[in-house]
């Protein structure tokens, strides 16, 4: 029996632009020959990106309609209040000196002139116009088209690995820290001294209820990945801990308080029974961690920092500890007590004094930091440094800003199982990618006008959420990288 056989090899379709990948998707236009029908991943990339350019002119031209027809009903409104003003104005000021005498003479008072009625009368205008061109106003800073640009447009920036969402949830309250519970449906926010609890479902993030409690700023959240409990730090210098009581409650407990300044970072092991928090009085506190009974308990302190502790990380096997201040690093080891002991001070230079780190594997970390000429992110080696310093195996060059220091309560976001990293440094939040070889690749950036710029990432590495300070909002985005 004859079989149809398809004269190409498969692996020989090209897409017209020879970009030599296999063909993912055929376009269906007859306006269109051959190979340029056919689409390949990066022609997929550029195809939706034409089509959500198009998508925004569109959207532009709409909002330029609709913005010229209020502009032009404000200026109508303003010439009508001209007019009326200039009719009341020659109603009253054009007279006969004879008549005027008669009614002083013989006239009863009401018909006097009455200034005071004059005035009365230009106020009523006056209040009816400005009501009228105030709503014209409201209209202008109402449009939901402009939205719609603004949206499409940073999708466009970002795109295709950052989906942004609806970003109007405003918070004028300052906002440090963020975190998402185990399933990314409770995500947790400072919100000054107290902290909001969010609902976030089908990409929306609603809120449900505000915790009080402390008496500063919340400086660090650490959400429970088995439970709905979490840990909060402050600028008060206290922890607590938090213990879900129903679907819109949450219980706290005892404020510890072993810091004597502000507490700036805080890590949870795996089995989630050990607390590691660090601050500005240059120390690093080991607690014991309940959830089932909501209370921590203090053990010991690590006193070998000088300098304020900006970031802590823990390895894989959480045998190794790396601690880091504004100036240095030190390595830090768990003895056959399960207690951490001082390892050594790794040498290298740390010239911001935000610095923060993060490990990838047991024995590779993430550095984000800047040398002695140049903003960068790098991965460091700990196993097969020499002379107390890590091996760069890989660096990656940032956005140099040599007027503007950094904050350091936005913790580097890594997730495992996609090889992402997410984290900001000064105006910029970056989101890269590790390659298979181990490089760093540079997927997105997004940009923004303030260095107060606090996000966390889902568990599954499936969404960011960002609140910063300029806008007072919260963006939040879909990550699109498998």
């Amino acid at each position: 029996m004859l079989q149809p056989k398809m004269i190409e090899l498969e692996d020989q379709l090209n897409c017209s632009q020879k970009h030599n990948q296999p063909i993912l998707m055929v376009i269906f236009d007859n306006k269109l020959k051959g190979e340029e029908c056919l689409l390949c991943a990066e022609c997929m990339e550029n195809f939706e990106s034409e089509n959500m350019v198009e998508s925004l002119i569109s959207q532009i031209h709409k909002l330029k309609s609709d913005l010229n027809q209020l502009l032009d009903e404000l200026i109508s409104n303003s010439i009508d209040w001209i007019k009326s003003l200039n009719d009341i104005g020659q109603a009253n000021t054009t007279y006969s000196f004879l008549d005027e005498l008669d009614v002083l003479i013989n006239g009863p008072k009401e018909k006097i002139l009455n200034q005071e009625s004059i005035i009365e009368q230009i106020k009523i205008n006056n209040y009816s116009l400005c009501a009228k061109i105030n709503i014209k106003l409201t209209n202008l800073q109402n449009q939901d088209l402009y939205q719609q640009c603004e949206n499409t447009l940073r999708n466009i920036m970002s795109y295709p690995h950052l989906k942004s969402f609806d970003n109007s949830i405003h918070q004028q309250e300052e906002c440090y820290a963020l975190s998402f519970n185990g399933s990314g449906s409770l995500m947790i926010s400072g919100s000054n001294c107290d902290i909001k609890v969010w609902n976030f479902q089908q990409e929306t993030l609603s809120e449900i209820t505000t915790l009080s409690g402390h008496n500063s700023a919340i400086t660090c959240l650490i959400f429970s990945k088995k439970s709905n409990s979490f840990l909060s730090a402050s600028y008060d210098q206290s922890i607590c801990c938090w213990s879900q009581i129903n679907d819109q409650e949450w219980k706290c407990s005892q404020f510890y308080q072993q810091h004597t300044n502000c507490i700036e970072c805080l890590i949870l092991n795996q089995a989630e029974n050990q607390l590691i928090s660090g601050g500005r009085d240059c120390q690093i506190k080991i607690w014991k961690v309940d959830f089932l009974k909501n209370e921590l308990c203090y053990l010991y302190s690590l006193n070998e920092h000088e300098n304020d502790i900006c970031s802590l990380c823990l390895n894989e096997s959480e045998n190794t500890l790396v601690s880091l201040d504004t100036i240095q690093i030190l390595i830090w080891k768990m003895d056959d007590q399960q207690n951490w002991q001082f390892d050594n001070v790794v040498t290298q230079a740390i010239q911001s004094p935000r610095s923060r780190l993060c490990f990838i594997n047991n024995h590779q970390l993430i550095l984000v930091t800047r040398n002695e000429v140049e903003d960068l992110i790098c991965i460091l080696d700990i196993q097969n440094g020499k002379n107390q310093q890590f091996q760069i195996i890989e660096e990656l060059k940032l956005i140099k800003n040599d007027e503007l220091g950094d904050t350091s309560l936005f913790p580097i976001c890594y997730n495992k199982e996609k090889q992402i990293i997410i984290f900001k440094y000064k105006l910029h939040v970056y989101f890269i990618k590790i390659s298979n070889e181990g490089t760093l690749k540079l997927l997105s950036q997004i940009d923004y006008q303030t260095s107060y710029i606090f996000g966390t990432l889902t568990n599954d590495g499936k969404y960011l959420v960002i609140w910063e300070q300029v806008g007072k909002k919260f963006d939040y985005y879909e990550i699109q990288v498998n």
